[in-house]
């Protein structure tokens, strides 16, 4: 018997983003939409702060995956949570924007190109974390561009 410790629950409650992980369909999806929301409403936390946002949740994300050997629990979603912030880090945080970025994040998720993918393959949470950073860098470049030039 295992025996449960309270940081366990508040771990699954922060690595959960709020349960939301745990809701059946497309877990990571709803992870990436809660934050495009929060970051379109509270843009003072999450966009001026961004960057520590991103160090933090990249930091407790990375450490407590390491409990789970390096696979990647469907309901583990605070990986995408990190991407999306990554997506929009540095952007003015308009309903447009959020949208556009929330987008460009979901594309680079779910097809995982080069080398979005080969970040899986980092040991522990380094890999569960790293795509969607990676993901969300791509996206935050394409937004970048979209912004400056159209």
């Amino acid at each position: 018997m295992v025996k449960r410790r309270p940081i366990d629950a508040a771990l699954f409650f922060f690595n959960t983003c709020c349960f939301v992980g745990c809701i059946p369909g497309a877990p990571g999806t709803y992870a990436s939409l809660l934050a495009a929301v929060l970051i379109w409403l509270f843009p003072a936390i999450f966009g001026d702060a961004v960057f520590a946002v991103i160090l933090i949740v990249f930091a407790v994300a990375t450490v407590t995956m390491e409990r789970f050997e390096g696979e990647d629990p469907g309901r583990i979603v605070i990986d995408e949570f990190a991407g999306m912030c990554v997506a929009m880090a540095g952007h003015r945080a308009t309903l447009l924007t959020v949208a556009i970025g929330f987008v460009l994040f979901r594309i680079f998720d779910i097809l995982k190109p080069f080398p979005v993918g080969r970040m899986e393959r980092l040991k522990g949470g380094w890999g569960v974390v790293g795509d969607d950073v990676v993901a969300g860098i791509f996206a935050n470049i394409l937004l970048l561009l979209w912004t400056r030039f159209i």
